[in-house]
């Protein structure tokens, strides 16, 4: 399963001098139940004859060898139960790395002197890590749910009070018996709150939901801290013993709605401030010129967006449009540069939150973004 450290990992990695293929497949099953990755691969081999022609003619077996690699790890090591793949490589090298997760990505192959990491960053920023709550009066169960897969499951049941010794054979009255299930209660709530802040603390969960009947999820909010209560997203009744994979169904389409709300209100948001000229960019270049600026709090971006630029081979100065030398120190520029890739790095470089949005709800905006910190 990818993270943010897998991300992290791949654009600290240092370039070895040797091509890295990165592969992006989607393995979805079509309407016939059939996967097309291997159709996506053999057309892309056959495109780097006319596309990588001098690559080839230096790599060609190595090339061959890694389609082999590639096909054997999906043979062999692919779980069917996922839907994408990505395979980072370097052609002729020993680096190869495969991850696989549950959600499609957009089939693409890119070969540069460093892993394409912008798709991934697009899965990573488009799922938020959840820490599911399910509890009753007696025990809580906590699920550790990313990318619509349950990672870990965690089930406490609360140590009755001791019976005080000097209770009678009788028993206690109801009143009595009221007052000791009621600080019980509170005794086990107590107990919950803190293995939910252990669970947030070693799994880091982005956003918690809050299951069970609505007047055991309203009095165990009382238990929480604050930190703990701002991730909550979600409470909802559901019975403290339903299945992970019923607590997942049911909560899907609940926190995917969620999601496309809070990036509909970024892109709200970030209009509203370009309409008024408030600490807001649009478009690529402009966009681009605030993140080298170390000015962009939030980014944003189409989703699947491509776009080309070049860099200047000086300064290093990366441009979303042609240019033959740079604006700033008059130096020759480098064509092929992508630009989407190079604004992912920096966002994450500088730890700038990022939000991917359909391309239609970004339109006015020219495929680019952000709300500015000054």
């Amino acid at each position: 399963m990818i993270n943010k450290q897998d991300l992290e990992r791949l654009i600290s990695r240092e370039p070895s001098g040797r091509p890295v293929l990165s592969l992006f497949l989607d393995m979805s099953v079509n309407q016939n139940n059939k996967r097309t990755w291997d159709v996506f691969l053999s057309q892309k081999r056959a495109q780097l004859e006319e596309v990588e022609p001098d690559l080839l003619a230096r790599e060609a077996p190595a090339v061959d060898e890694l389609a082999a690699r590639i096909r054997s790890w999906i043979a062999d090591d692919f779980d069917q139960a996922n839907r994408g793949v990505v395979i980072y490589a370097e052609i002729g090298g020993d680096y190869f790395e495969a991850m696989q997760f549950p959600v499609p990505v957009q089939n693409r192959l890119v070969v540069a002197d460093r892993p394409l990491v912008g798709p991934l960053a697009q899965v990573l920023e488009s799922y938020h890590h959840y820490g599911v709550i399910l509890l009753d009066r007696e025990h809580v169960r906590i699920l550790s749910v990313y990318l619509g897969s349950l990672l870990d499951e965690i089930e406490v049941h609360g140590d009755p009070l001791p019976t005080n010794s000097h209770v009678k054979a009788g028993g206690y009255s109801q009143s009595r018996m009221q007052r000791r299930k009621a600080e019980e209660m509170r005794h086990f709530f107590k107990d919950f709150a803190a293995e939910v802040e252990e669970f947030v603390d070693r799994y880091q969960p982005q956003d918690l939901v809050l299951l069970g009947t609505e007047e055991n999820t309203a009095k165990f909010r009382d238990f929480l801290p604050d930190s703990l209560l701002q991730r909550v997203v979600h409470t909802g009744n559901m019975w403290v013993d339903e299945p992970a994979a019923g607590v997942m169904e049911k909560l899907e389409p609940l926190l995917r709605a969620d999601l496309d709300l809070r990036n509909r209100e970024v892109v709200e948001q970030l209009k509203d401030r370009v309409a008024h000229d408030y600490l807001a960019t649009a478009g690529f270049q402009g966009t681009l010129t605030a993140l080298q600026e170390g000015k962009v709090d939030t980014l944003v971006l189409a989703s699947d967006h491509r776009q080309d630029g070049v860099r200047c081979s000086q300064c290093g100065f990366v441009f979303a449009r042609e240019l033959n030398s740079c604006p700033y120190d008059g130096s020759s520029t480098l064509e092929g540069v992508d630009v989407v890739e190079e604004m992912v790095r920096m966002a994450e470089g500088q730890g700038v939150q990022i939000a991917f949005a359909a391309a239609n709800e970004v339109q006015e905006l020219k495929g680019a973004g952000a709300l500015l910190r000054f």
